[in-house]
């Protein structure tokens, strides 16, 4: 979400801005976007040619071959390259000290959004290990702007930001205010000292998404200290414009249907606070489903508890909780009946519209949201 604000932003002000992110919801296109725009087919095949003809003269040198990141990152870098962009926004993959993005060696803004326990497989099983891996995306004398931290994460940053002599700016969540909200979006006030930012619009909802946009304030406030010219009429207008499918979206009002990409801890206790503020009161009828190497018992711990009828179903990763087995933790743990579906259309269909007071959401894993997208689309609306 703060990559895509960052983006909007930069593009809005008249830049020529490149994003990669990852997953994809729909289409792979997704990933890599120029302006806004998913990159077309033709200009996806021509710069996979040019990186896979690389690949081979790689092979022949006897060089492992690249891993599927690795490819995509180059992939995207290659075609910003063609389309010579003013700027890259660019999302790590799992961690960040040897994550394929990390190739950057003199960026001019480093992020560090909210860490929690994620791929801890790859990255370590304490929120210290796994800020270390993250930190590790900062360069000597880098500008880095830190989300707000757990301590013990925070600390392993600021170790390893004063190692690199870079400098730090922490997020205030002091310095946004929520004036209005809406099912549809919410009205904010910037009060830091570095933008003058009276109120304005912003459609993703959520506390969360408050502080994810004073994030991405503070790092437009940084490139224009660097020199870059960004008003608060071109910030106003791309925030008021952002939209970030799969980010508590809803798609139906009576009775509500709507999907959410929280896909950790941090995400599922932001989604289920957005619950609580948006639908108070409300029959919670929940699919869900998570990948193995995500801090899943933590996530039901928020989750279960506001859930009347609980679903499961596996996302499309092979580093996915299989939907039965996701089923009997949480009947095992919370004694709640759950039950488990083998195909997205079945849980879509499973649905039943007749009941206006309920609020049925698909949560969990990036790669099930995109399924569940496409089919209430074609299904439900």
């Amino acid at each position: 979400s703060t990559s895509t604000m960052i983006a909007t932003i930069l593009t809005t002000a008249g830049y020529n801005t490149g994003l990669f992110t990852s997953p994809f919801l729909e289409a792979f296109n997704e990933r890599i976007q120029l302006n806004n725009q998913p990159i077309d087919d033709d200009s996806l095949v021509a710069a996979t040619i040019f990186v896979k003809e690389r690949i081979e003269v790689l092979m022949e040198q006897g060089e492992p071959h690249p891993t599927e990141f690795e490819m995509v990152t180059a992939v995207g870098l290659q075609y910003f390259y063609q389309k010579q962009v003013d700027f890259v926004v660019l999302e790590v993959g799992l961690g960040g000290r040897l994550d394929a993005t990390n190739i950057i060696k003199d960026p001019l803004a480093v992020v560090i959004m909210g860490i929690s326990n994620d791929h801890t497989d790859y990255l370590g099983n304490t929120l210290a290990e796994i800020a270390f891996e993250k930190a590790a995306i900062i360069k000597d004398g880098s500008d880095v702007v830190v989300y707000p931290q757990d301590p013990e994460a925070l600390k392993v940053i600021l170790d390893f930001a004063q190692s690199k002599n870079a400098h730090v700016t922490l997020v205030n969540p002091d310095d946004i205010s929520v004036l209005s909200h809406t099912s549809h979006s919410q009205t904010l006030k910037y009060l830091g000292d570095h933008l003058y930012l009276d109120g304005f619009e912003l459609k993703l909802l959520g506390d969360h998404q408050s502080l994810n946009c004073l994030t991405a304030l503070e790092v437009i406030a940084l490139l224009n200290r660097k020199g870059y010219q960004i008003n608060s009429g071109q910030i106003k207008k791309a925030l008021a414009a952002v939209v970030f499918p799969g980010r508590f979206e809803i798609f139906l009002e009576n009775p509500v249907v709507l999907i959410d990409g929280a896909h950790n801890s941090n995400g599922i206790q932001a989604f289920v606070n957005n619950m609580k503020q948006y639908f108070p009161n409300r029959t919670i009828n929940l699919f869900f489903g998570m990948l193995e190497d995500k801090d899943i018992e933590e996530s039901l711990s928020y989750l279960v508890p506001i859930a009347s009828t609980i679903h499961t179903l596996t996302p499309n990763s092979d580093r996915a909780m299989p939907a039965e087995k996701m089923a009997a933790l949480i009947h095992n743990t919370y004694g709640k009946s759950v039950d488990f579906y083998d195909t997205m259309e079945a849980a879509i269909n499973s649905i039943d519209l007749s009941q206006k007071d309920e609020v049925n959401v698909f949560v969990g894993s990036l790669y099930m949201i995109g399924e569940a997208r496409t089919l209430i689309r074609k299904n439900l609306l």
